[in-house]
């Protein structure tokens, strides 16, 4: 409530928000994933566009450093024919060439949802060509005088061995909802899920249910602690499974994001494999926005490492934390291999628009693993990744 005009207020309001932007953090650079913008069936297709289509400039306004696409969701020819599957991957890859610059960097990415189960995502640390099927008088990779390697999948074990060619990463989308209902459970002892090449799986506020004091718990955050119990060492990105996008659209509200530690922006001509080493390690931590959490420690061990306890089984967390809207509470999540354990800090006393260290001192006897959450008032939120306990 204020007696300022609206004015005023609205620009007192949009602080909450950082005026509906991320904002830059010394270390981070800025992930967004899983974007339906069929930019490539646009320029097939010859519809009018600036040199600077207006995804691209919504993504640079809102902050965003590297978009991660996932292209012939629907246009395309992902499973042939080849005459016209190339040429679409050339475009794609011309294009991200093209509108990649400075620090932006549009990566291609495809949501392939053929071979391991329910849909998935998947990225390359550079161009790949591949094609999602094979006949029997065709071989598996061969080398075109055009468009160098192709590649030509006809199973899930043909797939895992392209990514392990090609040091590609796959992940679950949306798991245990929409198309992935069920996923990645039913494929949890597979050998393509077992290997390092595949990440884990994607985080979005599904339910988004304000009732509730955290977004998405029942999906793919005890997902992520079923993962660690199952015995592999998996990781949960931020996503945002968007279709058009325009600079007038709605975008932050409907967006997380990944805050990714890496020392200076990958050029695309030289690839990004640095981008898929760090997704791979942990090194990263999801946020709505609104809350920042850029150091998390455990006995100096970060996300992605591994630490040992004391021999009582004490632990003890550093974190860093900044936020706009006031804060609920801190959750410290641990698993043993079999039970997940929930330790809540209420944090209720933080007001709005505050910076603090935070230390924490839980007795982690038996655990393996050890995350950690942080929330406000208004159910936005951020989490790390997992610290492995030996």
């Amino acid at each position: 409530m204020s007696t300022e005009r609206d004015g005023k207020v609205l620009e007192k309001v949009k602080a909450f928000t950082h005026s509906d932007q991320y904002v830059p953090l010394p270390g981070y650079y800025t992930l967004a994933s899983h974007f339906h913008q069929e930019h490539v069936d646009d320029v097939l297709t010859r519809k009018p566009m600036p040199d600077m289509p207006g995804f691209v400039k919504a993504f640079r306004d809102t902050g965003v450093n590297i978009v991660h696409l996932g292209e012939f969701h629907g246009p395309g020819s992902p499973r042939g024919p080849e005459a016209k599957r190339w040429p679409e991957q050339k475009t794609l890859f011309e294009e991200c060439a093209r509108l990649s610059g400075g620090n932006f960097l549009l990566l291609p990415g495809e949501e392939p949802n053929n071979f391991f189960g329910g849909h998935w995502m998947n990225i390359f640390p550079k161009p790949v060509y591949w094609l999602m099927s094979r006949e029997k008088d065709q071989p598996f990779v061969e080398n075109h005088p055009e468009y160098g390697k192709l590649y030509r999948i006809a199973n899930k074990e043909e797939m895992l061995k392209l990514l392990e060619l090609e040091n590609g990463l796959a992940w679950t989308a949306h798991a245990r909802t929409k198309g992935s209902t069920g996923y990645p459970d039913k494929y949890k002892d597979e050998s393509f899920y077992k290997s390092d090449r595949f990440l884990g799986a994607a985080w979005k506020a599904m339910p988004a249910d304000l009732s509730l004091p955290k977004l998405g718990n029942g999906r793919v955050l005890d997902l992520m602690d079923d993962m660690a119990n199952w015995g592999q060492k998996k990781n949960v990105i931020g996503e945002a499974d968007l279709f058009k996008i325009e600079p007038d659209y709605e975008l932050y509200g409907h967006m997380n994001i990944n805050y990714i530690q890496l020392n200076e922006m990958p050029q695309f001509e030289k690839g990004w494999q640095p981008v898929l080493d760090v997704m791979r390690s942990g090194k990263f931590f999801v946020t709505t926005g609104e809350i920042l959490l850029p150091t998390f420690k455990v006995n100096e061990a970060g996300a992605g490492e591994t630490t040992q306890l004391d021999a009582r089984g004490n632990a003890t967390i550093t974190l860093n934390a900044s936020w706009t809207f006031p804060l609920n509470r801190a959750e410290i999540i641990s698993g043993d291999g079999k039970e997940v354990f929930h330790e809540i800090i209420d944090l209720k006393d933080r007001q709005a628009f505050g910076k603090e260290t935070f230390t924490f001192t839980p007795n982690l006897k038996g655990r393996k693993w050890v995350r950690l959450e942080v929330w406000d008032a208004a159910a936005n939120g951020a989490f790390t990744q997992i610290v492995w306990l030996d």
